[in-house]
């Protein structure tokens, strides 16, 4: 696993230590330049030095030198020079060449050129040829006020002058240059090193802290934020902010799973308990008034009891999982309305609940009428269950645009606008004793999860003492279908 650390360190060494040797091969070229360039100044210096010291007359053309003044020429190591006339004649050359000659050119007049090259004594060096006119004797004349000797171009003598030196010194300089600058170079890289080190473990400490704080998590904490401070970087500020979100949602469902096997382990806790009463009662009174055929017919009420409790949640798995179809057709509102209503017929004639149906004729919808029929059901048989008794279900849709309506609303005493948000909770139920036997509390969860299914929007309200869900959703445009098989109807809770 690649590290941030070390990804950051990486890259952070190989930019620094990229900029710092552009920056030295810069500078050592820098340097190098300006060294050959005094260096090349001194030698032609010399070289214009000797020109000067040359003279003619009458055609013949020699040097004015002594030992005494240029001594370079002389010790060891020493310097060279060599002087000729145009055509190639030599007029004098340094001691230090003896019976030797330097290379030699025949620059134009006026022009110089520089070279390297192996003095003759076998080392590095480097040679200036200049090419001039030797001074005259008849400038001499000029100067004492008389009238020079015309000369004409073809006759004036013109001279080249060749200048060699060592460059053993100017190696060793630049050789020891280079060698500073890398050492420099490799220092300054180690020193960053360390500083880019320190630099990106204070960077990224928030992060390490963070990590830390998540390490020690559990489930019992997931509802402790994270702490979003003032002086968190930026960078890790929608992180955390996220982070928290998610706890809380983590959080939200554990205590919901905790919650669901409270309540699961509580409604199939009653009637297997009813379920031993009976069959403890049967099989110590076998021969009183409580018959098998009574034990038999009451545990079978208790079975179905608990089959419609399993039903009902492994449709809210499905539903839940969109492992279902939606097959869309063409539905009437008040048709299946009407329908939904017979299923709870008997238990809202127990009540004394009437249905009062305010959907008008040839409303239609397209939808999956399946499960707008198992929707309507458990809004029928909860408003019947938990309304006010002989009050009266109402149930109106109607259209706005291509987008309807539909409501089933109740009177009610029980619900306060607190009860709300836990409407669609699973097993939730008003009464904390869960004394009510018919209805485990999945009805209006199976509604939620349908509804979801089916692109349906949902509103639980309480208004004026009445109770109503509103569904919202396209009359017109089918429900997309995201599930791999269709599932079985599931019964109202």
């Amino acid at each position: 696993m690649r590290s941030l650390r070390g990804r950051l360190t990486v890259w952070l060494l190989a930019g620094m230590g990229l900029l710092l040797a552009a920056g030295g091969l810069v500078l050592s070229r820098a340097i190098s330049s300006q060294l050959r360039r005094d260096y090349d100044a001194a030698l032609l210096d010399k070289a214009r030095s000797l020109a000067a010291l040359a003279e003619e007359q009458d055609g013949k053309v020699w040097l004015e030198l002594s030992g005494e003044v240029m001594p370079e020429f002389e010790k060891d190591n020493p310097d060279y020079f060599q002087l000729w006339l145009r055509d190639g004649t030599v007029v004098e050359r340094s001691r230090s060449l003896g019976v030797r000659n330097l290379p030699r050119s025949g620059t134009p007049s006026g022009r110089l050129r520089l070279s390297d090259l192996t003095l003759p004594d076998g080392r590095h060096g480097r040679q200036v040829e200049i090419s001039f006119r030797p001074r005259s004797e008849l400038l001499e004349v000029e100067d004492r006020g008389v009238e020079p000797v015309a000369r004409s171009g073809a006759d004036a003598p013109m001279a080249t002058l060749a200048v060699a030196h060592g460059r053993e010194e100017l190696d060793a300089l630049l050789a020891s240059i280079q060698v500073s600058l890398t050492l420099v170079v490799l220092a300054l890289l180690g020193g960053t090193t360390l500083l880019v080190k320190s630099v990106v473990g204070i960077a990224l400490a928030p992060l390490d802290n963070l990590a830390h704080r998540l390490e020690g998590m559990d489930a019992e904490s997931l509802g402790q934020k994270l702490p979003e401070a003032e002086d968190l970087p930026a960078e890790l500020v929608p992180v955390v902010h996220h982070l928290n979100g998610l706890l809380a949602r983590l959080d939200a469902s554990f205590v919901r799973e905790r919650s669901f096997s409270a309540h699961l382990a509580h409604e199939l806790r009653t009637p297997l308990a009813e379920l031993r009463a009976v069959t403890e009662v049967a099989l110590k009174w076998q021969d009183e008034a409580f018959s098998a055929l009574d034990a038999v017919a009451e545990a079978h009420g208790i079975g179905l009891q608990m089959e419609k409790v399993v039903l009902n949640l492994l449709a809210l798995a499905r539903y839940d999982g969109k492992q279902h179809t939606v097959w869309s057709s063409e539905v009437s509102l008040r048709e299946v309305a009407a329908s939904c209503w017979d299923t709870v017929a008997a238990e809202a004639g127990e009540t004394g609940a009437t249905l009062q149906l305010e959907i008008p004729e040839g409303l239609t919808v397209v939808t999956d009428r399946e499960k707008l029929a198992l929707i309507l059901s458990n809004l029928f048989s909860n408003a019947v269950a938990h309304g006010r008794g002989g009050g009266a279900v109402t149930c109106s849709a109607a259209m706005d645009g291509e987008e309807f309506s539909l409501r089933v609303g109740n009177g009610t005493d029980a619900l306060a606008p607190e009860d709300l948000p836990r409407m669609f909770d699973r097993f939730w139920r008003k009464d904390p004793a869960r004394s009510g036997a018919r209805h485990a509390g999945l009805g209006l969860a199976l509604v939620s999860a349908l509804c979801d299914l089916l692109g349906l929007e949902k509103e639980a309200r309480l208004v004026d003492g009445r109770f109503e869900i509103t569904l919202r959703g396209r009359a017109l445009a089918a429900p997309s279908s995201s599930s791999l098989h269709r599932g079985a109807a599931s019964l109202p809770a």
